[in-house]
């Protein structure tokens, strides 16, 4: 991504790089709120997570919603430990919080590796979830003492944009605990209260005079020049019909529906439609537009999405007329006479997963959305106009239900010229809560920023510097590993390597003590008022030798495992010692990133995800991966059980592997035969009784049994249950 970081937008971006501490970045309508996300997900060292509040704010983010990555429950979060009130409506409390919650270990693990969440679209973002989102981080990276987990969120959003939904049922619950629905008003944030920051370069706005008054009613300094002034656009006789290139922007979805379709019957051209191409998993509240597009020649469309060529064509929001339509080919003119062909966009649903030999959170594609990327726009709602641009709008602002609605639609034009007011604004439009007001007082200076950065980056580099040489992580697992030795060696073939595995331990213990004492080098470093020299020489240092001691380590590990490669009834061990390797791994890149982040501090740059990742360490592992892969064809069985016992269900080890579940119960059938799976994991005691109660010396057969049971039942379930019948009168 071609983007250089000026001014507080750079400084800004080494608070994310170079600190724990949390962001708020706001700004108005076209500062490069979404072009600033784009390049921390692209270039920070940081293990990243974008999230949004909504389905559809999460798929142009490129991210997720907070609901799906968390399992967070739905309807009103009340953060105290008490019996949730019967007020109607969902409410949820930290006594029953945690009763639902069904993550499986590979999502936990990815939850637990994140350090950096970005949440957009945070206008959205309602106090009390963001409170259950603190709750949920904090438990499920088992760290309680610290907000979020230890976690740092980075907050994009400007909260002049409209507010937080929340249901009037709702608010008589919550209002007991939280002053306003704003995100700012969450207990977590007293705690950890994130910093202030506004970008002002504006790239939307030209007209300097509109830029200012915008800048007043923003900063809550509107005067009556500046409403009379904007109601001088007022013109009463202006119908949305008239006026050729102009979008009418109002308050409901049924006036623009009802606008749209009416200007679209009158064109006494050709009716064509365009059907969106959806494949894999892309729920339908997640449709970032109409999955059927109607249109005809002479239609006024704008674009949904800026030109992705890169040649600047049209951005999201420019107005143009459908010039020609064929079945697969959209032509669209704007008012300078310049004619573009409009390609398909892709928007991607995706989930967030942790690779396990890299230790690198990534992103897995589930499904794809497929569409030109097109809607009519004759009109639009106030709401659906959030992030979009215009040159012309008639605004129509009479049933305005919030202040935000009023500053959304004139922030979206780029000129007052452009402005046809259809309704005069109240002297009321711009009226914001107290809350609010006090939460826009925080904002930082550029120059305050600057000076406060250094004592934020000490107490990051003391924090990581906790965390990268602590090693009771590792002697824990080692600890759990050798007291999995619990059986007698005629029961577990396991039991002979015990004493090899508690001398391993004794050869980690060490470290523990060193990095102790590093920690503490660390510590005492950071109060010179010069410290980074230093600090960077014993990083240097500190990565030599442990990078030595983790060698001899890796080194017997892998001797070991060389000498016990043809010992069979031994899988399970052989698993245990390749997740012992795997944390040597994760340790040696903690500590290489140490290093690195330091070293680059001390030459005024910033470690970037790139240099991270093409370090000799991760290249070292990427051909070792490679290697191993083309050593050995794991049976594909044997893959789908081994994802079964990582504890994925059915469902997700089809996904994970581009099969269809039924392949996956197939796989899992000769497992239950051997007694490895317990088949009431699989199917439910119900179905698997009256499966059982169908299976007799005559009737054995799968298309017997599923004649009689119906379409409820599976091929799968069947063999399944016939399978550990099979196995339970063979003993």
């Amino acid at each position: 991504m071609n983007y250089e970081l000026t001014g507080i937008a750079k400084t800004t971006a080494n608070y994310i790089n170079t600190t724990n501490q949390h962001v708020f970045l706001t700004g108005k309508a076209g500062t490069g709120k979404t072009t600033f996300l784009k390049y921390i997900v692209q270039n920070t060292h940081k293990k990243v997570v974008v999230a949004a509040p909504t389905g559809i704010a999460a798929i142009n983010a490129n991210g997720v919603t907070l609901h799906s990555l968390l399992h967070l429950p739905f309807g009103a979060f009340i953060p105290e430990r008490i019996t949730p009130p019967n007020t109607g409506s969902q409410v949820t409390t930290l006594l029953n919080l945690f009763s639902n919650v069904r993550f499986n270990a590979s999502k936990r693990s990815m939850i637990r590796e994140v350090e950096l969440l970005i949440i957009d679209e945070v206008s959205m973002l309602r106090s009390d979830l963001l409170d259950c989102i603190d709750h949920m981080l904090r438990y499920l990276r088992k760290n309680r003492n610290e907000p979020f987990g230890g976690l740092q969120i980075l907050f994009i959003g400007d909260l002049l944009q409209l507010p937080p939904v929340v249901k009037d049922s709702e608010w008589n619950v919550l209002s007991e605990y939280y002053k306003s629905s704003y995100f700012f008003d969450a207990h977590a944030l007293r705690e950890a209260p994130p910093i202030h920051v506004e970008l002002d370069k504006i790239y939307r706005q030209t007209d300097e005079n509109f830029i200012q008054i915008l800048n007043r009613f923003r900063d809550n300094e509107q005067n009556t020049e500046d409403l009379a002034y904007l109601n001088s656009f007022y013109k009463p006789e202006v119908k949305e019909k008239s006026e050729s290139g102009y979008i009418y922007l109002t308050t409901h979805n049924r006036k623009a529906d009802e606008i749209n379709a009416n200007r679209l019957a009158n064109l006494q051209s050709n009716l064509h439609e365009y059907k969106a191409d959806i494949s894999g998993d892309f729920p339908d509240n997640a449709y970032p537009t109409n999955p059927k597009l109607s249109l005809k020649l002479g239609a006024q469309v704008m674009f949904i999405k800026n030109d992705a060529s890169g040649q600047g064509q049209f951005f999201n929001g420019k107005i143009g007329t459908v010039s020609q339509l064929r079945s697969s080919e959209i032509w669209v003119k704007f008012e300078d006479g310049n004619e573009v062909e409009v390609g398909k966009h892709t928007w991607e649903n995706k989930r967030y997963k942790l690779n396990e030999a890299s230790n690198e959170i990534e992103e897995k594609i589930l499904g794809k959305f497929e569409q030109y990327p097109l809607k009519l726009a004759w009109a639009v709602t106030i709401h659906k106009s959030q992030g979009l641009t215009f040159e012309k709008a008639i605004l129509d602002l009479t049933d305005a239900f919030t202040h935000g609605q009023v500053y959304v639609a004139l922030s979206r034009l780029t000129s007052l010229n452009g402005l046809i007011l259809a309704s005069r604004l109240p002297e009321d439009s711009f009226e914001r809560s107290q809350s609010m007001n006090a939460f826009m007082a925080t904002k930082s200076s550029e120059d305050q920023l600057a000076s406060e950065l250094p004592n934020y980056q000490k107490r990051y580099y003391a924090k990581l510097a906790d965390t990268t040489f602590d090693f009771a992580g590792i002697l824990y697992a080692l600890s759990q590993h050798i007291q999995s030795f619990d059986k007698d060696e005629s029961k577990s073939a396991k039991q002979e390597f015990l004493g090899w595995n508690r001398r391993f331990l004794e050869s980690t213990l060490p470290l523990q003590k060193v990095g102790a004492t590093f920690i503490g080098e660390v510590q005492r470093i950071l109060t010179m008022e010069v410290y980074l020299p230093h600090l960077a020489e014993r990083a240097e240092k500190a990565k030599g030798y442990f990078n030595k001691e983790l060698e001899k380590l890796t080194d017997l590990l892998d001797e070991h495992q060389t000498d016990i490669k043809a010992k069979v009834r031994i899988t399970e061990y052989k698993k245990e010692l390749k997740a012992l390797e795997q944390l040597y791994f994760n340790k040696k890149a903690e500590i290489q990133r140490f290093h690195l982040l330091v070293g680059n501090a001390l030459k005024g740059k910033t470690l970037t995800k790139e240099e991270m990742l093409s370090s000799n360490l991760y290249k070292e592992r990427k051909v070792e991966a490679v290697s191993k892969s083309k050593k050995s064809k794991t049976p594909t069985a044997e893959i789908s059980f081994e994802l079964y016992q990582q504890g994925k269900t059915v469902e997700e080890i089809a996904e994970a592997r581009g099969l269809v579940p039924s392949t996956i119960e197939g796989h899992l059938t000769q497992y239950i035969s051997s007694g490895e799976v317990d088949i009431k994991r699989l199917i439910s005691e119900t179905k698997l009784n009256n499966i059982l109660s169908l299976i007799t010396p005559e009737t054995t057969g799968t298309q017997e049994i599923k004649s009689k049971l119906g379409d409820d039942y599976s091929y799968g379930e069947i063999r399944m249950a016939l399978a550990f019948h099979n196995a339970s009168h063979s003993k």
